[in-house]
């Protein structure tokens, strides 16, 4: 309700109020607004693809579970809208790009809601759905991008009209959703799915050798952290102070650690102190879920992720998130309420075991911790370049029949996918098990064999041990890679020979990972026999002979271990630089643009494995294989390579030098039809880079215009000349109202005419007497109404005169590229 004011000031207030709300609603553009206009009707409902469960099959299908079966931490995951999006991919570029002002700005998960969530309103009325479904709020995301709830089947079945079945699959019994579930309308445009309707977790990448292996009796090696760091460089960090200090991992799980009754984590504190760290490990857990308990499947992973991340960061802080749930769920909760800068997750499925909504939820949650400064290391997988074809149970898989398959999330160019070597520059030897070789030494070769003894870097091949496996009754056995299915290629890998058909190819590095061959040691816990491993030093036993298994090494092996250790290393690379490096990927590719001398680059062996005729990707003829081979350089079976870890740290330091720097003056440009214009493109650059850059240009929104570059490769430090050609205006005839003037000019102009019309009544009464009653309301209405008009271009006569032709506004965007590295600046252009 208007004030008590004079007509005149009552006019101007009318106005100014409708201009602060323009304005207004301008300076709050970039803030999330309610997208749910309509009553949440449960009558009327829309259908939600890909959440079905590919393992949930109607051959597997044993029925409906007990309507009372508890479904914990489902998920209903928000959408962005296009323009979240849009912006989001430029923040994530800008945030690992040197030249940019963002760059390593990283956001809290509640500045991650304001810029690309969930409205607050929104969010609201959601959980109020859920609440009158019957639901229990778990967990009302930070960044606003998912509520976390826990019900029963019954009341999923109602609210989402779909019925939970129970499934067998492999031998083991799980639930899922057995049609797809349907939500109301109301909430189709900001739901893109429903995650954790089911029960599949992901699978650890985790080997276990068969049988285990003795050093002091075979000769065979194994590797403690203190041998890892020999062998890959990492003391060299340590011997400059570099060990952990300050720095936090966060490790995903789904399976409870021991503990004894006084709640101490025996197995990792034993680890410790054979290693020669300090004790106790400074380890906490977060569970977000009811209590899994200790699930044999997962207890070795567990152990081995904890110890060898807190192993080689020595001094960091261990946080083990676990999830009745699954190591997904945990994921997800680690990154939304930004646990820890680094994140250690040794499980995955293949890309073709995941249902949709899985797939959108944590590629989204790996964009949200990009954003936020968080690393995140996965396993690339151990069945070589047939990731679906893992073993499970105790049924061995000899041969590939679903096809080409990569590991997912380490498929995500949201995190680094780590993957398997193998040393070749050692061998065992049973005749002289404790003499010391070109690079081990023997040690004082004593019954516990807790000495690091690893004497230098030890060439590497891909893991691929296959052959061996399926002799020995295994399955196979290699090092994971290829390309994804689901990601397009990221900048930072689209100028790698080995990328051939514009999609990500994994994995990123390589460290050892032969569960047969210098394993890594572990200390752990049988939950059937309610034994340990470790009692004498790491042995199970102090008993050593060839002809028992007492005195036997807990060693583990596969892309699983690989992880733990490069999140470690990342870990240490944020202590040198003094903030998280977020998505390391970029920084890593760059250093092989720039020929820094960082990787051990693996040239030899693969990871082909043998697959069944008539199988996807199989050859119709012998031999009946398929995968990837090593090469120099990038590669789909090694990646980039192992590393020198000091010498990653020094060239990481330095690594913002060895970029170059885009410029462009001036930065807007006018120009008449048909004419031409020119900008100066300049390449900064700090003394090293190696190479010439490529420059190109590319035009939006300027009709015909075209752009040249010359020269089009410029030396870094140098320039080029940025040529526009204007595209030439043609009028075209106007059957319009000719009376159409700029929306603000005509506004203006009605205001004018309203003040001076008020004012015309106003003096020709020649006295400040009130107006008869109403006749203000009516012209405030009869303003309003013209304000209107003007704003909507009416009036005037229908002209046939061509008018003037109408410019052109947009942009040339600059893109310079030299190797992996690519950066890009734009210019406004006119055309009149």
């Amino acid at each position: 309700m208007l004030p008590t004011v004079p007509n005149r000031s009552r006019l101007v207030l009318v106005f100014s109020i409708l201009t602060a709300a323009r304005f207004a609603s301008i300076a709050n553009a970039e803030m999330p607004i309610d997208r749910i206009t309509q009553p949440i009707d449960n009558a009327k409902v829309t259908q939600l693809r890909g959440n079905i469960h590919p393992l949930a099959r109607t051959a597997s299908d044993l029925g409906s579970v007990s309507p009372s079966t508890t479904l914990e931490r489902m998920k209903l995951i928000f959408r962005p809208t296009s323009a979240q999006q849009s912006a989001l991919n430029e923040l994530l570029a800008q945030q690992q790009d040197p030249a940019s002002p963002n760059y390593h700005k990283w956001l809290s998960p509640e500045q991650f809601a304001d810029r690309f969530g969930l409205s607050q309103g929104d969010v609201n009325k959601v959980s109020a759905w859920l609440g009158s479904q019957g639901f229990r709020i778990a967990e009302v995301a930070r960044s606003r991008t998912y509520i976390a709830f826990n019900g029963s089947a019954a009341q999923v079945q109602v609210a989402f009209h779909t019925p939970i079945h129970q499934y067998s699959i492999r031998g083991e019994r799980h639930y899922a959703n057995a049609t797809e579930p349907a939500i109301p309308t109301a909430l189709a445009g900001v739901v893109s799915g429903i995650a954790a309707l089911n029960n599949f977790s992901p699978n650890p990448r985790l080997v276990k050798p068969t049988p285990r292996l003795t050093s002091s009796v075979t000769g065979n090696h194994f590797m403690q952290p203190g041998d890892f760091a020999t062998i890959y460089n990492v003391t060299g960090l340590y011997n400059s102070g570099i060990d952990g200090t300050g720095q936090t991992i966060a490790v995903m799980g789904q399976t409870d650690l021991f503990t004894d009754s006084n709640g101490n984590f025996t197995d990792i504190n034993t680890f410790r102190t054979n290693s020669g760290l300090s004790t106790p490990a400074n380890l906490t857990v977060k569970l977000i879920s009811s209590d899994p308990g200790i699930t044999s499947g997962d207890i070795d992973e567990a152990n081995l992720d904890v110890e060898w991340a807190g192993g080689l960061a020595k001094n960091a802080a261990i946080i083990y998130v676990n999830s009745k749930n699954g190591a997904f769920d945990s994921l997800q909760y680690a990154i939304s309420n930004n646990v820890a800068p680094v994140i250690s997750i040794s499980y995955g499925l293949c890309e073709q075991q995941l249902d949709s909504a899985t797939q959108k939820t944590l590629t989204s949650a790996g964009q949200q911790a990009n954003a936020q400064g968080q690393t995140i290391v996965a396993p690339s997988g151990d069945s070589g370049a047939a990731d679906c074809d893992t073993a499970t149970g105790t049924t061995p898989v000899t041969s590939a029949k679903h096809g080409l398959a990569v590991d997912f999330p380490a498929s995500m160019p949201y995190a680094t996918s780590a993957g398997g070597s193998e040393f070749t520059g050692d061998t065992a030897n049973s005749s002289a098990p404790c003499t010391a070789t070109q690079y081990w030494g023997g040690g004082a070769c004593t019954v516990s064999d807790t000495s690091a003894t690893a004497l230098s870097y030890i060439p590497e091949m891909v893991r691929n041990d296959t052959a061996t496996d399926i002799q020995n009754g295994g399955s196979l056995a290699a090092g994971g890679g290829g390309l994804s299915t689901l990601f397009t290629v990221p900048a930072w890998q689209s100028r790698l020979t080995a990328i051939s058909n514009g999609m990500r190819g994994v994995p990123d590095i390589s460290f050892s990972a032969s569960a047969d061959h210098d394993g890594y040691l572990i200390c752990s816990y049988d939950p059937t026999a309610q034994t340990h491993s470790c009692t004498c030093g790491f042995r199970n036993s102090c008993t050593v002979s060839q002809n028992t298994s007492q005195g036997t090494f807990d060693s583990t092996g596969g892309t699983s271990a690989a992880v733990p250790a490069f999140a470690a290393i990342v870990a240490l690379l944020n202590q040198k630089m003094g903030t998280a490096q977020g998505n390391v990927n970029p920084a890593l590719y760059a250093l092989l643009a720039n020929a820094a001398p960082v990787f051990h680059d693996i040239t030899t062996g693969n990871n082909i494995v043998p697959c069944q005729l008539n199988t996807p990707n199989c050859p119709t003829s012998a031999p009946f294989q398929f995968g990837y081979s090593a090469a120099a350089g990038y590669d789909l079976a090694s990646g980039l390579g192992s590393v020198d870890v000091s010498a990653l740290a020094t060239a990481w330091g330095t690594s913002a030098a060895q970029d170059f720097q885009l410029s462009v003056s001036p930065t807007t440009l006018s120009l008449t039809s048909g004419g031409t214009g020119s900008a100066t493109i300049n390449l900064g650059s700090a003394t090293g880079f190696p190479r010439a850059v490529a420059v190109s240009c590319t035009l939006s929104s300027l009709g015909s215009s075209m752009c040249s570059i010359s020269p089009s490769s410029v030396t870094p430090s140098g320039t080029a000349t940025l040529t526009i050609q204007a595209a030439t205006l043609m009028g075209k005839l106007d059957k319009r109202p000719r009376f159409s003037p700029g929306a603000w000019g005509m506004e203006s102009s009605v205001l004018f005419a309203g003040l001076l019309l008020f004012r015309r009544r106003w003096s020709a009464s020649g006295s400040r007497r009130p107006a008869p009653r109403g006749s203000a309301l009516l012209t405030l209405i009869a303003f309003c109404v013209m304000l209107l008009i003007a704003s909507c271009g009416g009036g005037g006569s229908n002209g046939q005169t061509p008018p003037p032709p109408t410019p052109l506004s947009g942009t040339v965007t600059v893109t310079a590229t030299s190797g992996s590295l690519s950066h890009t600046s734009r210019i406004s252009v006119t055309v009149n």
